[in-house]
Parts: structure tokens; C-alpha cells; sequence
């Protein structure tokens, strides 16, 4: 512990208005050169070019196009000052509304994907597929092209949701089946002479193995292939009926993938062999578009422009909020594991403002998370539970994951609704530590301490558990477990020997999930929305908005946070810590590289 004598009142206001006069030149200077980059733009742009947008007004028809390049993320990203004009990726959700509205509008005809590279999870291609469903039934066109549908086979599993498949003449279908394969690095920590000290209350709870073992354990060897098996089943039955095959038979072709342009036009996993271009034109052409325009783009409309009809207003709201990535206790910290965080206290506050709004009559809770703090965790779960006290109902949708700490903060629901797919359960606990002792020896680096209490240096990464400490650890642990089944016990309304059949860190696929009564119903966030509305006792068929919370910010907004101090200046902590730091904090930034979770985990 170090002591820092507490800042003067004078320090704080002359801090404040240093920061405030800091951002004011930065914001100041960004701007000025955004405006000297526009009006270069608006000089060199060509009089005459229309964009699609720019062409496209209500009341003619079209085909909207979208390109699959990458993942789409659950949640937006913020405002960027240093790159305010880009254009934004949309949103999965926003993906799936926009896709849901124009099954509704006379004047979408179809919708052509092009498909670069795709990288989501099983459960976001199932609901994306189900909404291309609702699209193609709406009697709606729906296209897709590709130079290849490799690398996974979810491309082809999401191909085969759309009425006809196109791949460049030269190009490949590689559906080759699904594996999982799992890094362990305990050789490399051995040779860096780094000893991993965990432990894990769970038989399946196999998170720590990638550090203590040099291969699977038979419990983890045995869930991955019952998950990988389950996968692979709903994929092929997917397929399977979207191509009118029998599942056999697309065994079959899986195992013989993958397969030139020719073969697999021959084995009526595609329909024509072609380019994007050609495929765009007979789309116009039986969309009956065609005859309007006078070149390529005109005639279409990128989804992420499509600005759908909008639906009558109505003062009845209920509240979507979405957390995603691993659950951290505050905003503004390092992004872990998953590479993003979902900062319990942010997301509280989005349940409270819920509670607070006399419009909202019911909450979904988008959850897409694989785990993180158990104090975390328990305060978003407390949030949900005084939303509900309140009279508000609330549901969970779950993404691609709500394992472990994604079902602690899913328990206590009013319904859980998840993808077949999803990636749910874990219901157990781990915790431990990096000892770097023998990586400083070998670095030459010698630490010395000085300590008051028995258990002072319990956590540091120089020296490892005492007998007394990892007695002490485990019972940690044990309480965190116990805590866990408790609270998906209370949540479930099952019995805690019931909830234990199905926990010691098992994870599930969402229907296997439902088959142990973890999960209530299968579906999307549309599923979720159906039961909120009757939980709400809304009437069938009636319209209710979804109300974001927290609301998206606006760069205007961000810079008036920036400018008045209510956001925390994260860029600037960072800076700021590499000034001054102890031993210990070195110490904690080797063990972070090494592992950025905290020393529990509910993962």
C-alpha cells in the first residue's frame, strides 16, 4: 500500500480548469482541420456523382445490398473524435431491425449480400438466418454472392439461408465440419519460468487448463464434444432444410469438402456460377427495378442507409439494454479477454433509468458475454431484481454467449431466451494467480519486501500460496460456488440439487440448456421481445417501441462530457500511470499481460 496525502480543493478546481482548457484546444484544433478536409472535399468532389442514397426516393422500388466484411458487434462503439465522418458499422441488432422492417415495405424487393469474410458467432448466424426467413416469406428476393465460402462453415451455413447462392467461377465451397481446438501454454510458462496457481470449483470449470495442463482433461475433452457434436448437428440440419437435402446427405458432402465451382453447382450446394455484377442485374430484372435506372448502383440502396417507414408513436416503451464482453466492475477500465467489457456500473444505471421511466412497462436485456467478476456480476443481478420489484418485467436475449458470469447476471430473468447455438451455463467459479519468481531469476531481478499482516503478500506474483493462504483461497472460492447455484437456484425456481446436476462448470448449447430448464424459450431478441410484451400484458399485435438505454451519444454530447468533466479522462489515467509506478504495480502489469482477468472469475 502506498500512502498519497489527499489533493487541496485548490488542486482539484485548478486541475479541472486545466483539463477543461486542455479539450477545448484539442477539440478546437480537430475541428479546424475537419473543416479544412471538408472543404477540400467539397472542392475536388465531381459535380454530377450521385450516390445511391442520394438517387433513391420513397416510392420507387429497390433491392438493398449489404457486404458481410467482418463480426458484427452487439453493442456500438462511441464516438470517435478522431474520426467523427466514417461511416459507421451497424449494429448486429441494427442488421436485423433494418432486415425486419423492409419484409414490411412494398417497396423493397429483395435484398443481394455479398459475402467477403464473416466472423459471428453460431447463435448470431441462426438469428440472422431466421430473420432472412421472415424476409424471403414476405416474398422478398434474397441473393448472396461470394469468391469462396471458406474459411469456416458458417459461411455456408449462412449462405444457404438466402434463395440462391452465386460464387465466382474460380472460387470454392469449403464446409468442412466444425472443430475445436484448444492453446495451452504450460510448456512456454515452464521454460519462462512462470508457475500458474489456480484452482476451480467445478469438475468442467477448465478455463485455468490452458495454464496448468499441456492437453484437455477427460472432463473437458468430454463437454467440447458434446458441444462441438451439438454444433455440427444444428448446422447440418439448418442446411438440410434450407437446400432440401436430408441431413445424411449433407454428412455426406461435409465430409467430402470441400469442393471446386463446377462440383459443387453439380451437387446443388449453389445455383449459379457467376460475379456479383451479372448476379445484381438479374436480381433488378426479376425484381422489376431495372427498367428505372441507367447504371449499376442506381436501383439499390446499402442496408445501413435504409431509413424504414416509421411506426406510429406511442407513449408505451420497453427498455432494451445491451451488455456485451466481459463483466467489469466500473466503465473506463482495461478491456479484457473478450476484448471489451460490460462495466456493471454502467449497465445498472441503465436498469435504474429504466425503473425511473413511467413509459417503459417492460425491460430486455441483451446479454452476449462470456463470463468475468462475481462482484460484477452480483451488481447487475441486484439492478435487475429492483427493476422487477418496481413492476417492470424483465427478459434476457442471449447472443452468442451469457456463460458462467453471463448466467449469473441471466438467473433471475423473468424468461431467458436463447439461440439453439448459444453458449450458455458454466455455472461454476476459478481463481488464482501467476507466480513470476522463477521469471525474475532468470531476468536477474531481485525483490525484497517488507510486510504487516500474515496474508499481506497473499496475492503477489513473487511468491506462491502458503499452505494457510490456498486453504483460505479455496474456501473463497467454495463461497463464490455456493453463492452461484444459490442465486440460479432462487432465479429458476429449482432446488439447489437441481441446479448442481446441471453446474460444475458445464457449459451448453442454448438447447441443450433448455432441456435442463436453464433456458426458457429458443429464439431472438424478436422471441424476447413477443414475451415482454406479454409479461407487460400488452395486447397482441400492438405496436411498442424498443428505447435504447443508455440512449447512443452523439460526438456533441461526448464533447460536452469531455469539456465539463463527467467522463472519466481513461486515455489520460493511462498516461498519467506510467509516472511513479511501484513494485507492485509492475508486478501487476507482468501478471495482467500474462492474464487480464482478476484473481476470481466467474468465466
Amino acid at each position: 500500500m502506498i500512502y498519497e496525502p489527499q489533493r487541496r480543493r485548490e488542486d482539484l478546481f485548478r486541475n479541472r480548469v486545466l483539463g477543461f482548457f486542455k479539450w477545448f484546444f484539442i477539440i478546437a484544433g480537430v475541428w479546424t482541420v475537419l473543416g479544412v478536409l471538408a472543404l477540400v472535399m467539397i472542392a475536388l468532389w465531381p459535380p454530377h456523382q450521385h450516390t445511391a442514397h442520394a438517387s433513391y426516393v420513397r416510392g420507387n422500388n429497390i433491392i438493398l445490398t449489404y457486404t458481410f466484411k467482418s463480426g458484427l458487434a452487439e453493442i456500438a462503439g462511441g464516438p470517435s473524435l478522431g474520426a467523427p465522418l466514417l461511416h459507421e458499422q451497424p449494429t448486429f441488432g441494427e442488421l436485423i431491425e433494418s432486415l425486419t422492417e423492409a419484409a414490411k415495405d412494398p417497396y423493397v424487393k429483395g435484398f443481394v449480400a455479398k459475402l467477403q469474410d464473416i466472423s459471428m458467432s453460431p447463435a448470431q448466424l441462426q438469428e440472422l438466418r431466421d430473420t432472412l426467413a421472415k424476409f424471403r416469406a414476405a416474398g422478398k428476393l434474397t441473393y448472396i454472392y461470394a469468391d469462396s465460402y471458406g474459411g469456416s462453415m458458417g459461411a455456408y451455413y449462412l449462405a444457404s439461408a438466402f434463395r440462391q447462392i452465386w460464387l465466382q467461377p474460380v472460387g470454392d465451397v469449403s464446409m468442412n465440419g466444425v472443430a475445436a481446438e484448444l492453446p495451452f501454454f504450460k510448456g512456454i510458462l515452464d521454460k519462462l519460468g512462470v508457475e500458474a496457481e489456480f484452482s476451480h470449483k467445478g469438475t468442467y470449470k477448465s478455463f485455468p487448463e490452458m495454464f496448468t495442463l499441456n492437453g484437455m482433461s477427460p472432463a473437458n475433452r468430454e463437454m467440447t464434444t458434446g458441444l462441438v457434436n451439438d454444433l455440427a448437428g444444428q448446422l447440418v440440419a439448418g442446411i438440410a432444410s434450407a437446400r432440401g437435402m436430408t441431413p445424411e446427405a449433407v454428412r455426406q458432402l461435409v465430409n467430402g469438402a470441400p469442393y471446386g465451382g463446377e462440383e459443387a453447382l453439380k451437387l446443388k450446394l449453389i445455383d449459379k456460377l457467376g460475379y456479383y455484377d451479372q448476379m445484381l442485374e438479374e436480381v433488378k430484372r426479376k425484381a422489376g427495378v431495372w427498367h428505372r435506372y441507367d447504371n449499376e448502383k442506381e436501383g439499390t440502396l446499402a442496408l445501413q442507409d435504409y431509413d424504414f417507414p416509421g411506426e406510429p408513436k406511442t407513449k408505451t416503451n420497453i427498455a432494451l439494454i445491451v451488455g456485451a464482453g466481459d463483466i467489469v466492475s466500473y466503465s473506463n477500465v482495461h478491456a479484457g479477454v473478450s476484448g471489451a467489457d460490460m462495466p456493471a456500473d454502467k449497465i445498472a444505471r441503465a436498469f435504474e433509468d429504466a425503473a425511473k421511466d413511467k413509459h417503459v412497462v417492460a425491460v430486455v436485456f441483451r446479454i452476449d458475454s462470456p463470463g468475468g467478476s462475481p462482484e460484477a456480476a452480483e451488481t447487475i443481478r441486484h439492478a435487475i431484481m429492483e427493476t422487477q420489484q418496481k413492476g417492470k418485467p424483465v427478459i434476457v436475449s442471449m447472443g452468442g454467449y451469457a456463460a458462467s458470469g453471463g448466467y449469473w447476471i441471466a438467473a433471475p430473468a423473468d424468461k431467458i431466451v436463447a439461440e439453439p447455438a448459444t453458449i450458455t451455463g458454466s455455472i461454476g467459479v476459478f481463481g488464482g494467480k501467476f507466480v513470476l519468481a522463477g521469471l525474475w531469476q532468470k531476468l536477474g531481478v531481485h525483490w525484497d519486501s517488507v510486510a504487516a499482516g500474515d496474508n499481506a503478500e497473499m496475492f503477489s506474483a513473487n511468491v506462491p500460496f502458503t499452505e494457510k493462504q490456498r486453504e483460505h483461497f479455496e474456501s473463497l472460492l467454495d463461497n463464490i460456488y455456493k453463492a452461484f447455484i444459490t442465486r440460479v437456484a432462487e432465479g429458476r425456481h429449482l432446488t439447489k440439487a437441481q441446479v448442481e446436476a446441471v453446474a460444475e462448470g458445464h457449459v451448453w448449447t442454448g438447447s441443450q440448456a433448455k432441456q435442463r430448464g436453464l433456458v426458457d424459450e429458443l429464439g431472438g431478441l424478436d422471441k424476447a421481445v413477443e414475451l415482454a410484451k406479454i409479461a407487460a400484458k400488452i395486447k397482441p399485435g400492438q405496436y411498442v417501441p424498443l428505447k435504447h438505454f443508455p440512449p447512443k451519444e452523439t460526438l456533441p454530447e461526448m464533447i460536452i462530457k469531455k469539456l465539463t468533466g463527467e467522463e472519466d479522462d481513461s486515455a489520460d489515467a493511462s498516461i498519467l500511470s506510467l509516472v511513479g509506478l511501484s513494485a507492485a504495480d509492475i508486478a501487476k502489469a507482468v501478471q495482467a499481460e500474462l492474464l487480464q482477468p482478476p484473481v476470481m472469475q466467474v468465466r
